[in-house]
């Protein structure tokens, strides 16, 4: 009888490490292999079908589209230095981020007009600009390839003197007008 109640006392425990190996291991299988269905551009909106529809046309805003084009790429040299020149607002370990265009030409197209003098720039657009006289004249600036930070900014102040105030900035695509 001792072996039968040495057998009852003690008590069975089952391990449970291989069991929570075996769940984790099913959950990451499939996690990794769930494919999430694409919608395709299937949005559902439920927007009110006889509201808000406007009877009247709107009239089409035109814009004033400003081209900038790189005719001559110039020479890539570092600023020398002037005893005017403002200090430098950040540290630049590489001494890569000052650099200037020497001999670098540009081209500014407003329209079918080509222009290669910013003031012309600045005088069309002061036209363009008097002749429309509404106050929210949309202007786009355009740059194309090779253009920089640098060339596009004086064309913005150019057309900020204008009064243009609704002024936004193109995607640069490829250079295939010169």
């Amino acid at each position: 009888m001792s072996l039968i109640s040495d057998i009852n006392s003690e008590k069975i425990e089952m391990d449970m490490t291989p069991m929570i190996d075996v769940t984790f291991l099913l959950l990451i299988f499939f996690m990794c292999t769930l494919k999430f269905k694409v919608l395709e551009g299937k949005l559902t909106a439920y927007l009110p079908k006889d509201v808000g529809v406007n009877s009247s046309d709107a009239p089409p805003v035109e814009k004033v589209q400003i081209d900038i084009h790189v005719i001559v790429e110039g020479n890539k040299v570092k600023p020398k230095a002037k005893p005017s020149d403002p200090a430098v607002p950040y540290d630049d370990p590489t001494g890569e981020s000052r650099y200037v265009y020497e001999g670098r030409k540009l081209s500014y197209t407003i329209g079918t007009q080509k222009f290669t003098d910013l003031a012309e720039v600045q005088k069309r657009l002061r036209k363009i600009r008097t002749q429309r006289g509404d106050d929210d004249a949309p202007a786009v600036l355009q740059p194309y390839a090779g253009t920089i930070m640098g060339d596009v900014i004086p064309v913005l102040d150019a057309a900020v003197a204008a009064d243009f105030t609704d002024i936004t900035f193109g995607g640069a695509f490829a250079d295939h007008v010169k």
